[in-house]
């Protein structure tokens, strides 16, 4: 029995090293280098296994031994790229594990090259957290590593930058802000995550400032000099220069995934991809650069790591989420996120480009097809002013889809979109279990939000869809039990053209009641929402590294002067200002999915509005998410109705006894402007009976 078991264990031992994708490795002579040295390597226990693991081909041993992680072969070739590269990009896949790696890097750089000072910079503090919390994870479950570390070494979490010490190196994780408070950091490595989101030209003044000064200034200078005269001197060998040039320097990693053509990202990878494809050749290099080439540049400095989901090895990644994933997101979605692919538009009915010329950012406040109506920038906010109006569109979808809240800011000119909130029976059931919602019924706790956003942003109108859960919302708005202390029931606007029981009901009548099912007013809706958006009369909230930045600051202004009022109660960890931009962001990724179908056949078919159609991993077929998007789209109707309703004349009797007409001032006729604009200047100035 024991034989038959051994000889079935031998039989599945070859396949043990299929991972590693090297076939059959029966008849390979493989070098052991821990095996065969001399008496020098053997006097000094250590400074071998050092110097081994600090070469680029033996990575992944220092990280199996020093920090207990086994790599797999397309990592440790990742991190070989990184140790050797000045200038490294990464584009990998949503959950390629690039965050990971930067972590793992920057721990062997802080442990393997002494006094090294490494900065990872993320457009928003969660980014550049992501990879602290790997660093701290693989630190405590690195006893190796902590035992050659100083009992001063470790993790330290402060306000606005967390500290990993490894012995006399630094890695600092820190958030980018508006860049001002970063100035005057230092470090032998940036690591810049999540690239798309980090203003370009923060990049350039602030954070590639970062690297500018070289890890050992003084004796660089000196062997810099030492190079130049032994060149003129014709002492300098070619083997000298080799080593000379090979020196590792300061670097600069940029990471991230993929996002539209026009976007950032795209620009640097197009500038990345020119300078590897040259190979150094100068003219093609003066004409990318526009100009003279330095002696120093080196077009092998820069690499371009790409990593698609379809080159992750099986059972890396969950690929039954990644079948959810693609079944619910749009293709150019999709690409972006797991095919690492740089999309040159969005193709709905609302192109991606041009919802991104509608942000009130810096770039497209410059241009000058730039409307006058709105000259500076503004970014979302979470309470209003009171001299302003606002309309809100909700949504009130709650199983498959969220529901949704956005709000618009009426202005004279145009309308700016300033708030977004979502939730769903998930979130709900979370708010409930740690308590911070009383609401046990999901429209009641919907009800209570639209409430509680009334108290900060002046409402005007309300538009809800009918469909879905806008009944019980509509019912929950108006129920005695769901208000509080001075509220007033909210019933349905009053229309001339219907008359309804509610229209003699005392309240707010702010509720307008938008028909999906209508296909006049959808087609209406959807129409007018792509003019507003092509003649820049709705516009978005600018999105960048320094709106998320005041937005966390604010949010932790917020929760400290909560917890001094309040003491025993808890913060709300939920809808913070960076809820709120990202929700915006969202919503700006729903709305470039739409695509406009033909329903039914001929010139009878209706227009229809909606999300691609895709196919579920049931079988089923499904769409994708729009909830976001149809809050805007009821929203913006409203405002419309709103801004484009003339103002009414207001009438007065006007006349007199007619010897007396001709010392009356102003117009005697009011009225439409072809009747009046010939009335008010003819010399007749009374009618005889």
């Amino acid at each position: 029995m024991s034989k038959n078991f051994d000889k079935k264990f031998d039989l599945h031992k070859p396949f043990d090293n299929a991972w590693l994708n090297l076939g059959d490795i029966s008849e390979l002579s493989i070098k052991n280098p821990l095996i065969g040295r001399d008496h020098q390597d053997l006097d000094s226990l250590g400074l071998y296994e050092v110097r081994l693991m600090r070469n680029p081909d033996y990575l992944a041993f220092a990280c199996k031994y020093l920090l207990n992680i086994e790599l797999l072969p397309f990592q440790a070739l990742i991190l070989k790229e990184l140790w050797t590269r000045t200038f490294p990009m990464i584009i990998a896949t949503r959950g390629g594990s690039k965050s990971f790696l930067n972590s793992v890097y920057a721990l062997l750089r802080a442990v393997l090259v002494p006094k090294t000072k490494i900065v990872v910079a993320g457009a928003a503090f969660r980014q550049s957290k992501f990879v602290f919390e790997y660093m701290e994870t693989i630190w405590r479950n690195s006893p190796v590593l902590r035992s050659i570390c100083s009992n001063d070494s470790g993790p330290r979490r402060g306000t606005d930058q967390w500290v990993m010490y490894i012995n006399d190196s630094t890695i600092t994780s820190i958030p980018i802000g508006s860049g001002e408070k970063i100035r005057g950091l230092r470090a032998n490595t940036l690591i810049a995550e999540e690239f798309n989101a980090i203003n370009p030209e923060i990049y350039e003044t602030v954070l590639a400032g970062f690297t500018a000064v070289s890890a050992d200034p003084v004796s660089n200078v000196k062997e810099a000099a030492r190079r130049k005269a032994m060149m003129e001197a014709n002492v300098w060998s070619d083997t000298q220069e080799v080593r000379y040039q090979s020196k590792s320097g300061n670097q600069i990693i940029i990471s991230g995934t993929a996002g539209y053509d026009f976007e950032n990202f795209a620009e640097y990878w197009r500038k990345y991809k020119a300078i590897i494809e040259s190979k150094g050749d100068k003219k093609a290099l003066e004409n990318l650069l526009g100009g003279e080439v330095s002696e120093y540049f080196d077009w092998r400095d820069f690499s371009i790591i790409r990593i698609p989901y379809e080159l992750i090895p099986a059972g890396f990644m969950d690929d039954k989420q990644i079948i959810r994933a693609k079944a619910t997101m749009h293709s150019g979605t999709y690409g972006c996120e797991y095919g690492t692919v740089f999309v040159k538009d969005s193709n709905g009915f609302f192109k991606r480009s041009l919802i991104e010329s509608c942000v009130a950012h810096d770039k497209n406040v410059q241009k000058i097809t730039w409307p006058t109506w709105c000259p500076n920038k503004f970014e979302a906010v979470l309470q209003g002013r009171l001299d302003r109006k606002y309309v809100y569109g909700i949504d009130p979808a709650s199983e498959e889809d969220n529901f949704s809240i956005v709000v618009l800011e009426l202005w004279q000119d145009h309308v700016r979109i300033v708030y977004g909130w979502s939730t769903n029976r998930k979130d709900f059931q979370q708010r409930l279990k740690i308590g911070l919602t009383n609401d046990h019924d999901f429209y009641g706790f919907g009800a209570r939000k639209i409430r509680d956003l009334m108290k900060t942003f002046p409402c005007e109108i309300i538009a809800i869809d009918a469909q879905g859960g806008g009944v019980a919302i509509e019912e929950a708005l108006h129920d005695p039990d769901k208000m509080q202390q001075g509220e007033k029931p909210i019933w349905p606007i009053i229309k001339e053209d219907e008359n309804k029981d509610t229209d003699y009901y005392p309240g707010l009548h702010i509720l307008d009641v938008c028909q999906f099912a209508n296909a006049q007013w959808t087609a209406e809706a959807n129409h007018g929402l792509r003019k507003d958006l092509e003649d820049k009369v709705l516009l978005f909230p600018f999105f960048d590294q320094i709106s998320l930045g005041l937005a966390t600051q604010t949010d932790q202004r917020q929760q400290k002067i909560f917890e001094q009022n309040h003491p025993e109660e808890q913060w709300n960890v939920y809808d913070s200002l960076e809820d709120c931009v990202m929700e915006i962001e969202e919503l700006k990724n729903e709305l470039s999915t739409i695509v406009m179908t033909k329903a039914g056949l001929g010139f009878g078919g209706r227009d229809r509005w909606s999300t691609p159609e895709v196919k579920l991993q049931s079988g089923k077929k499904g769409r994708l998410r729009k909830d976001r998007y149809s809050a805007l789209v009821m929203a913006n109707m409203i405002a419309r109705q709103i801004s484009r309703t003339p103002a009414q004349v207001q009438y007065s009797n006007i006349g007199g006894i007619t010897y007396g007409m001709d010392k009356v001032s102003g117009s005697l006729y009011q009225g439409p402007e072809w009747f009046t604009s010939q009335m008010n200047k003819s010399p007749v100035h009374g009618i005889r009976h």
